[in-house]
């Protein structure tokens, strides 16, 4: 049982990973295939974000009640059916509804696997969630370069979309009946809900520089740095890959080694990768830079979630994660657009600095709060 609950929870954050690396990778052809100009996508784009955070507090109420056994193959298949419509738009107005039904996928099947997965530590006594984000990561690269070579196939985005959907629907169907976490007894510091504010605003603020690093990376290559774009191209990938390794190689140490003391050390490194990439003088610095972000980056969101799956009262995980995860979203769709801010008044240098100052924040007070130190 223990074997096959590990494998449906990868398996569910491997494809949703997968769907994200080739969404990614088809969005030239549906920008394209819908007529839209980079403003109109970018706002369109925004649709998913903004349809994912609500439906997570219903999510996590439907975890909390039926278990993953029921909810984590129905969230797979209702993300299943979105995933396919976007390739279906031929126009702004069409890629719009399509999006909000992404986003409502997104939404419950990222909360549900993550609660599942707390559950799982919970019964267990392990920690397992690095593991399935780092299969999230590996999903993510499997994807954009699959889709990459389906495009140069002749493939379009509703082939490559609809494969995704199909390899959705096997993870769905092929889920292990899950245990549920046992009831346990309640203490003052679970009631608490400075704690999920914390842990929120710290995921928040984990979720701005990893979206913020990748997107803004291969600018910093190109337009900084006068690198080839095949260059400013390896930036975000090799901070992904960055963070699949991190995520792994953590996963199979996380459970001997401290959440304060492994939150702190990766928020450094954060901030060291950031601060790297922010002072290069040439490319191959700032890939360096990049590699150590995404080593630091991996761990956060990791820990973060098993921290609240902790704490979470009986009953509770999956409204508790929930909260903390529309934070944590806030943060992820603030990312770029904060940076791009920062560096029109001053610089992108300056603007990627700050994200290293972003992490020095994270390694002071993450610490504090995990280990029960910071109180209000």
């Amino acid at each position: 049982m223990r074997r096959a609950e590990q494998r449906g929870l990868v398996l569910a954050f491997g494809v949703f990973g997968t769907f994200w690396g080739a969404w990614a990778a088809a969005l030239p052809a549906m920008r394209h295939q819908v007529g839209a100009s980079d403003g109109q996508l970018g706002l369109a784009l925004a649709a998913i974000a903004v349809a994912a955070v609500p439906v997570m507090f219903f999510a996590g109420r439907i975890v909390d009640r039926y278990g993953a056994q029921r909810a984590l193959p129905a969230s797979l298949l209702l993300f299943a059916v979105a995933v396919p419509l976007p390739g279906l738009a031929h126009s702004l107005g069409a890629l719009v509804p399509a999006l909000i039904a992404v986003g409502l996928g997104t939404g419950a099947l990222d909360l549900v696997a993550n609660a599942a997965t707390a559950a799982w530590e919970r019964v267990e006594r392990s920690k397992l969630m690095s593991i399935v984000h780092g299969a999230f990561s590996v999903g993510v690269l499997v994807g954009s370069v699959g889709a990459g070579l389906a495009r140069e196939g002749g493939a379009t985005p509703l082939m490559i979309l609809s494969v995704v959907a199909a390899a959705t629907v096997v993870v769905a169907v092929t889920q292990p009946p899950y245990r549920m976490a046992p009831a346990e007894q309640v203490t003052s510091r679970d009631r608490l809900p400075w704690f999920l504010v914390g842990v929120g605003l710290l995921t928040a603020g984990a979720f701005l520089c990893e979206d913020a690093i990748q997107s803004w990376s291969s600018l910093q290559l190109e337009r900084g740095l006068d690198a080839s774009p095949a260059i400013s191209g390896l930036g975000p990938g090799l901070f992904a890959g960055s963070m699949a390794v991190g995520r792994l190689l953590i996963g199979a140490v996380a459970s001997r080694v401290r959440e304060p003391m492994l939150l702190g050390s990766a928020a450094l490194t954060l901030a060291i990768g950031a601060f790297v990439v922010a002072a290069a003088g040439t490319p191959a610095v700032a890939l360096v830079g990049l590699v150590v972000a995404g080593a630091g980056t991996s761990v956060l969101a990791p820990v973060l979630y098993s921290a609240v799956g902790a704490h979470a009262a009986p009953g509770r995980q999956g409204a508790d994660l929930a909260a903390v995860a529309a934070v944590g979203y806030v943060g992820f769709v603030a990312g770029p657009p904060l940076v791009g801010a920062i560096s029109a008044a001053t610089s992108l240098p300056v603007a990627l600095g700050c994200l290293g100052g972003i992490g020095l924040l994270l390694a002071a007070t993450g610490p504090l709060l995990l280990s029960g130190r910071m109180s209000p």
